[in-house]
């Protein structure tokens, strides 16, 4: 049994490269995940029902994917949209079997993996770009530093908004897992957060920026320091951003584009100009369709059809969502749909937070919600889904939340 449980463990950690692996290999070792945990329960069966409702949190917002699947005949774009979601069909049962029947406990050892992949592919990546001579280039920083931002996606084979999340959340991690470790360990943490912290300034995401400011202030707020040194360091840390946003030269150009939105002729120059628009026609097809949505399968439908309405033609809008999860979910299933997205969310922050990683995952969780909709992509379903879910049911077995 001992040797199952070791192998099953090793699946299940397995998982959490999946910044670096392709999409099927993930699924496949999920999928290897499940089997062997199932088999690991029938030999050794106990009650369930617990964990199985406790969890339901995770599955409830997404059962409108699987109803309007069903109810269309298994409709191959309510497919898609299903197939996207699957994780939150699966992983809220077998991640909590699987620490159950091992007694999995060691949470930091998975985001250490986690981490030490998104290092991997950070370094990987840059060092393409900057042997490519990208950096260099000032035309790479043109139109919202697109030339960069395009290389750096074509290098890593991630978005740069996931890139930027995982790579916050990944120092985050490294920072708490040094803390009971050698000091040489240590000190290589801190580096590597530090390189990371870097990169993401560089990739130049504007949430990025906003959410790595918000984490300086938060840790900065929960630490011993005097409430003058508190201030003093607030303001430090603000006039450090503020500067770096002026003289890097990705994120000036990126910032550049809000003072520049509101004078620029063409939506394809500027993507502030492209979020309001996007933001705009959201709100329009979400009001027009509170109550009951527009359905996974016609919701692009309807957003073309707005920016059409508003001048942004066919041949330059390229099919972009709502950019905000929430919206997303509303634009989709109508105002009872969100709420209930809401309410579930509240569910699972309300003990994630009591983990100090849990707490700046969380909020780099809220305010990427409402920058893009990371539950559109697999990579986002899978960051959300396994932290979220590990980090859920470590605070359920270690007693800290109230049934």
């Amino acid at each position: 049994m001992n040797r199952l449980h070791l192998l099953t463990t090793a699946f299940f950690l397995a998982l959490f490269t999946f910044p670096v692996l392709p999409l099927k290999v993930t699924n496949i070792l999920l999928m290897s995940l499940a089997a062997f945990t199932l088999f690991s329960f029938f030999l050794k069966p106990f009650p369930v029902g617990k964990l199985i409702l406790r969890n339901l949190v995770f599955v409830i917002p997404f059962l409108p994917y699987l109803v309007e699947l069903c109810i269309s005949g298994f409709n191959p774009a309510a497919r898609f949209e299903f197939e996207k979601k699957i994780l939150f069909f699966t992983a809220p049962l077998i991640i909590p079997l699987f620490m159950k029947v091992t007694g999995f406990k060691n949470y930091r050892l998975a985001f250490l993996i986690f981490s030490f992949s998104v290092v991997a592919l950070t370094i990987y990546t840059f060092s393409l770009v900057f042997i490519k001579g990208i950096p260099f280039a000032d035309t790479a920083y043109e139109n919202g530093a697109f030339i960069f931002r395009d290389s750096f996606e074509k290098f890593s084979g991630l978005h740069p908004t996931y890139f930027s999340i995982f790579a916050l959340t990944s120092a985050c991690f490294l920072c708490f897992a040094s803390d009971s470790r050698s000091t040489a360990f240590r000190v290589s943490c801190y580096v590597l957060a530090a390189l990371l912290f870097v990169a993401v300034l560089l990739v130049a995401v504007r949430i990025a920026f906003i959410t790595a400011a918000v984490f300086l202030l938060v840790w900065i707020i929960k630490s011993k320091l005097s409430l003058k040194g508190k201030f003093s360091m607030g303001v430090s840390v603000v006039a450090v951003m503020l500067l770096l946003s002026v003289c890097l030269p990705s994120l000036k150009n990126r910032f550049s584009e809000i003072g520049s939105s509101a004078t620029t002729g063409s939506l394809d120059e500027n993507t502030v100009s492209q979020r309001m628009m996007i933001l705009h026609c959201s709100l329009q097809v979400f009001s027009d369709n509170i109550w009951t949505g527009t359905g996974s399968r016609h919701f692009q439908e309807k957003l073309n059809d707005c920016y059409n309405s508003q001048g942004w033609t066919m041949s330059t809008q390229r099919n972009f969502n709502p950019h905000n999860q929430f919206l997303s979910e509303g634009v989709n299933y109508g105002i009872f749909a969100l709420l209930v997205f809401l309410a579930c969310l509240f569910i699972i922050f309300r003990r994630v937070f009591r983990m100090d990683e849990g707490l700046y995952f969380s909020i780099a969780i809220i305010l990427f919600f409402l920058s893009e909709s990371m539950l559109e992509r697999q990579m986002g379903v899978y960051f959300f889904g396994l932290i979220a879910i590990l980090i859920y049911n470590l605070q359920i077995s270690n007693g800290h939340a109230s049934e």
